[in-house]
């Protein structure tokens, strides 16, 4: 199958290369022509070459599937894996922080301080050794850390209206986010404040003495009646066991509402009724004021981003750390490389040793560590290929003389055989002038074949060819000349 393909392949080049000088200057192949062969057996007495004719259309049918097999090529773009090093670091038991000038390839933006959009990625060299006995390097505890503060860190931290609260439960720094939300507004007699879980029903309104009376649905669907008076603070939260509470302020109780958020309260809505009037119409209205805080995430010390890297939260000044831990008794185990490398949890990053060796390729040490980055980047490639234009159905390729009643528009139209054989010279004489019929006549007589090419009157961008001879040998001719060119 092999050889054949190559054959294929040589036949059509030398084929091109046959009809680069005379070319035909329209293209044509077994998707866009149909070959017309001749039915005609006996004429006055006398056989005709018909299979003669037959094989001669055969080969350039055959000839004309080849043409749409044609070398090609086209450009794409792969995903090619391409890998930065940094330099060589020693080992001083130093604390050292990864820099552009060591890796410039980093693709980071990194400081000596988490500041702004840098953030800091830092080696304690000290906790860092090399096990003789297992000739590996043994990484310890925070021996490798990333440093972010709030603008860097990847912890989501609420976007748009949120708090962030730092405080210490249980001995470790803890961060709470919360959702934030405070609006002014009025309502009227009978109507309904909802404030996420919250109902607040207005059942009476007293213009003059500056109260209402209100309905409190609580989250859980505690109800509660209860008075409000005009400038007090009410505060209505579930706390972080979710036991819910209602407390009363004569001033904003900002302390109060500071504490609750350390104290990790789930939701906590303060209310207060700043004015009261009547409205259009006589009716009674009252003007409120509200905040509400609902906690959405809770970071703390340890608390495992991935693998053996857990966090390090410092609230108070908004820094994070995630660090390698290491804590064997706990579920960290030890992290010792040999000829692999320690992955970063984020950035494609990595450290691997450089091993000391002797003569006989044995470590000995370590001369230092490199810092790695593997990326992906696209390149572009020109792939080369076989391009297959061929008819889909080869028996619409070659047909008979009795099939062809009409000349196609969408197709070019190759007869092979003269008019004593070929039927299809009738469909001719239908579609062009006695002079041009008589012409090819003539020209077949006079030079033996005929290789004429006429424009089809139903389209003009496609031919009708008339390949014939004043018998087989010179009918093969003409088709032979034809394909030198096609």
């Amino acid at each position: 199958m092999k050889k054949a393909v190559g054959f294929v392949m040589a036949l059509l080049f030398f084929l091109s290369g046959v009809g680069v000088a005379n070319a035909y200057s329209f293209s044509i192949d077994s998707t866009n022509a149909v070959i017309v062969l001749p039915t005609t057996k006996v004429v006055n007495n006398q056989p005709l070459h018909i299979n003669e004719d037959a094989i001669a259309g055969a080969r350039l049918g055959a000839f004309l599937v080849l043409k749409g097999i044609k070398p090609s090529s086209y450009p794409t773009y792969v995903e090619v894996p391409v890998m930065y090093r940094s330099v060589i670091i020693p080992d001083d038991d130093q604390y050292y922080k990864l820099s552009e000038t060591d890796m410039p390839d980093v693709g980071l933006v990194l400081g000596e301080t988490p500041e702004g959009d840098k953030i800091v990625i830092a080696v304690n060299f000290s906790r860092v050794l090399y096990n003789s006995t297992l000739k590996k390097a043994q990484f310890g505890d925070r021996s490798v850390e990333i440093i972010f503060n709030e603008n860097t860190t990847p912890l989501s931290l609420g976007e748009g209206n949120s708090k962030l609260v730092s405080t210490v439960e249980d001995g470790k720094d803890t961060l709470y986010i919360y959702s934030y939300e405070e609006k002014s507004d009025s309502k009227s007699l009978g109507s309904t404040l909802t404030v996420n879980g919250w109902k607040i029903y207005f059942v009476d309104i007293d213009t003059e003495q500056k109260k209402t009376l209100v309905e409190i649905t609580y989250p859980s669907g505690l109800e509660k009646t209860q008075t409000l008076y005009k400038e007090k603070y009410y505060i209505m939260y579930v706390d972080s066991q979710g036991q819910e509470d209602f407390e009363i302020y004569d001033a904003y109780p900002g302390g109060r509402i500071e504490t609750l958020l350390e104290k990790g309260a789930q939701k906590v809505l303060v209310f207060t009724p700043s004015d009261f009037f009547i409205g259009i119409g006589g009716t009674k209205q009252v003007t409120y004021e509200y905040e509400y805080y609902e906690k959405t995430k809770k970071y703390q010390d340890g608390d495992v981003y991935k693998g053996q890297w857990v966090w390090d939260i410092d609230p108070s000044n908004y820094l994070f750390t995630l660090y390698l831990h290491v804590d064997p008794d706990n579920g960290f185990p030890i992290v010792t490389l040999g000829e692999e490398t320690l992955n970063l949890p984020m950035f494609a990053l990595s450290i691997s040793p450089v091993f000391e060796k002797d003569n006989n390729g044995a470590i000995t040490g370590i001369a230092g560590y490199r810092f790695l980055r593997t990326v992906t980047v696209k390149k572009k490639v020109t792939v080369e290929t076989t391009k297959a234009e061929v008819v889909g159905d080869v028996n619409s390729l070659i047909i008979t003389d009795e099939e062809l009643s009409s000349l196609p528009n969408d197709k070019h139209v190759i007869i092979i055989g003269g008019w004593v054989s070929n039927k299809a010279w009738k469909v001719l004489e239908q579609n062009y002038d006695s002079a041009t019929i008589e012409g090819l006549k003539n020209d077949i007589m006079n030079k033996g074949h005929v290789v004429a090419i006429l424009n089809n009157p139903n389209n003009p961008n496609f031919k009708v060819i008339i390949l014939a001879g004043k018998d087989y040998i010179h009918t093969k001719k003409a088709v032979d000349e034809f394909m030198s060119k096609a």
